[in-house]
């Protein structure tokens, strides 16, 4: 009881201070949750409040009851359970598997500047008889033979400014009836080795056309990984929304664990009193019904305890058994950390709102989509050019010498223009469509503005209100404390019975309920402020990426 009483007063001092005090001196050490700013309507430091107590909700240690679970507690820390989670939880595998599909994604896009190699060998034997038209062109031969190996080699690729680039390597085997017929050689050797290139002057011209694709898909890439810090800040939050009721689950036990231990005290102290004559059998009745509703809502209090532990086992994929271990939160409300103000907490929600990212992602690829359009709308001009080297002799040696020493060279430059006939329709569409994806998402980005700034307003008030009303449930509670102190008192004397001393701790017990309810719904009152602006993963050491609060 005495602990209950260390608690309360604890609680007591993060009650806010009369309107217009002068808030407390600030601590040096600043960790994970807020300190709330006096000037804004918050409750004043609560961490020197409870230093000036002389007191620290952190530094309270444990005590196992019984729950109805065998063997020893497990300890569990809320950065444990988190890291757990971020482990093991099978929605941010999820997240994390799509983001990793749309990274595939970019690597897929960048391929278009991978150069080709293509190579090739044929060989084609015919035989034919010649026409007369083809016999007086084939020194008149009637049967016209031949016999070639052809050979090709290319390597060619897109260049960044949409050029596509080829170097090619042509050889050629020739044996036929004329070679036998007007030479002595059986077989001619025929190369080309030459350059290409075809360059976009108009539409396809450019790095940012060239690249937009790869830009798309980087930008979904980025979307996807906000998605997946979305992911992460939901079921962690979850996960220590979670804790803090099994937390309470915890402590209601405790509270009314001690509650049948009075109300058993005071039933020995009856049965006692009664067997030497100074209580009537009636107040001995009277505390009999005292343990036994007791004892009911202590079992009331064992399956709540049951039920919060084996929802904290699902988000850790622990299945209840025989051997599973029985949890214990050892983590107690934390409420001595600095709180930025409004604007601090307004530019920090718009650097780390995953959606809030997203959406300007979103934008952004709108924008790479609009560019890339108009560049669609223009007609295809293109600048073709080649320059190569022949070689033809006897022998592939000879040949090669011929295209070594530049004695045949093959070049050409022209250009090439398509133009649409009806106005380009598909382009003009794209186009539309694009502008249309940049509004909405500018729509959008508006409204999660708004709805940003109005969540976080909602919660700063709902802290308030949480502090305000912890500071009313820890006076109710002193209050019965008052009360039942003195109407144990007046057992003592002689002058009370144990059906107003029972009313009396009852209406204590629920006091005491009632404060760590609010007490728990202040910490998650402040937890739902760290998901609206942003700051849950960072705060749980489970950020992702790097962000400087």
């Amino acid at each position: 009881m005495t602990r209950y009483l260390l608690l309360f007063a604890c609680m007591l001092a993060l009650a806010p201070g009369p309107v217009g005090a002068e808030p407390l001196a600030e601590s040096p050490i600043q960790q994970k949750a807020f300190l709330w700013n006096h000037n804004q309507g918050m409750p004043p430091n609560p961490e020197a409040a409870m230093a000036a107590a002389g007191l620290a909700l952190e530094n309270r240690t444990p005590r196992t009851v019984a729950t109805g679970d065998q063997g020893p507690a497990t300890p569990l820390a809320l950065a444990d359970l988190v890291s757990l989670v971020v482990a093991d939880n099978q929605q941010i595998k999820g997240h994390q598997a799509q983001w990793g599909i749309q990274k595939t994604g970019v690597d897929k896009a960048a391929a278009i500047f991978e150069p080709e190699f293509v190579t090739s060998l044929s060989l084609a034997d015919r035989s034919q008889k010649n026409t007369v038209e083809e016999a007086a062109s084939r020194q008149f031969e009637s049967i016209y033979a031949e016999r070639n190996w052809d050979y090709n080699a290319s390597v060619g690729g897109l260049l960044p400014t949409g050029g596509k680039i080829n170097l090619g390597y042509t050889y050629r085997r020739l044996s036929n009836t004329l070679t036998r017929t007007l030479t002595d050689e059986d077989r001619e050797h025929q190369m080309f080795l030459g350059l290409s290139l075809t360059q976009p002057l108009l539409k396809n011209a450019g790095i940012d056309a060239t690249k937009a694709g790869i830009r798309v898909a980087e930008t979904e890439s980025e979307v996807a990984f906000q998605e997946y810090r979305q992911g992460m800040m939901r079921t962690v939050g979850e996960a220590a929304a979670t804790y803090w009721t099994f937390f309470q689950a915890q402590e209601k036990l405790r509270m009314r664990q001690d509650s049948l231990n009075i109300a058993e005290q005071l039933l020995n102290d009856s049965l006692e009193r009664y067997r030497t004559g100074k209580m009537s059998e009636t107040d001995v009745l009277e505390a009999r019904i005292g343990v036994a509703s007791r004892r009911a809502l202590q079992i009331e209090a064992r399956q709540e305890h049951h039920e919060a532990m084996n929802r904290l086992r699902t988000l850790i994929a622990l299945a209840a058994g025989q051997d599973t271990p029985r949890l214990e939160a050892t983590e107690r409300p934390h409420l001595s950390q600095a709180a930025p103000d409004r604007q601090t907490l307004m530019r920090r929600a718009f650097k780390l709102r995953p959606e809030y990212l997203a959406t300007q992602k979103r934008i952004d690829r709108a924008g790479i989509k609009i560019a890339y359009a108009k560049n669609q709308l223009w007609p295809e001009l293109d600048l073709k050019a080649s320059y190569g080297l022949n070689g033809l002799d006897f022998s592939s040696g000879d040949s090669w010498d011929q295209i070594e020493g530049q004695d045949f060279d093959d070049w050409s430059v022209g250009l090439e223009l398509r133009v649409p006939l009806q106005g380009n329709r598909d382009g003009k569409a794209d186009l539309q469509k694009a502008k249309l994806e940049q509004t909405r998402a500018l729509l959008m980005l508006k409204s999660i503005e708004v709805e940003l700034t109005n969540n976080i307003d909602t919660a700063m008030h709902n802290i308030r209100n949480a502090s305000e009303q912890l500071g009313y449930a820890v006076s109710v509670v002193e209050i019965h404390q008052q009360l039942l102190d003195a109407e144990q008192a007046r057992l003592g004397a002689g002058r009370s019975n144990s059906r107003l001393v029972l009313e009396k701790e009852e209406n204590f017990q629920k006091a005491q309920e009632a404060a760590l309810k609010n007490l728990v719904s202040l910490q998650k009152a402040m937890l739902d402020l760290e998901i609206e602006a942003g700051s849950i993963l960072a705060s749980n050491g489970a950020e992702i990426m790097e962000v400087e609060l």
